[in-house]
């Protein structure tokens, strides 16, 4: 299943920080993004697509990037490509980018916040991957 989360600059960000405080049994607070949004500040927002997969879009079974940035009209800060990695960190509760750093997803969520900081950072595309055999029995046209 594609996953499309609208982010503003601020979430990517503090996400992670308020999950930590959250464990701590911090006391809540309400995040500033939404402060600024009740007093009806501009909120910059933006598309990170999650849980994406190259081969299942090229098939149809999910919307494609395109798809989704013209539907949603929204500046795209990242592309996570699906991945077992998130789902097994999630389980033991440790963030992807701490328990595997060097993770295509990781990475992904990783260059997304620097966007959102400003940092000019190359998008990543995930592609489908090819099996091994897969250029042996294609077909000729």
């Amino acid at each position: 299943m594609l996953e499309v989360r609208l982010a503003s600059e601020p979430d990517l960000l503090e996400e992670g920080e308020e999950l930590a405080r959250a464990s701590r049994a911090a006391p809540a607070r309400v995040p500033e993004h939404a402060v600024r949004a009740e007093r009806g500040d501009p909120i910059k927002k933006h598309v990170l697509i999650t849980r994406y997969d190259a081969a299942r879009a090229a098939r149809g079974e999910m919307l494609s990037i395109e798809d989704v940035l013209e539907i949603l009209s929204l500046p795209l800060v990242g592309i996570v490509p699906e991945s077992q990695s998130v789902l097994q960190a999630s389980n033991v509760g440790a963030p992807i980018t701490l328990a595997e750093p060097d993770s295509p997803a990781a990475m992904a969520y990783a260059d997304a916040a620097r966007r959102l900081k400003g940092e000019k950072v190359p998008m990543t595309i995930p592609t489908a991957k090819k099996g091994l055999f897969s250029g042996l029995f294609r077909r000729a046209a």
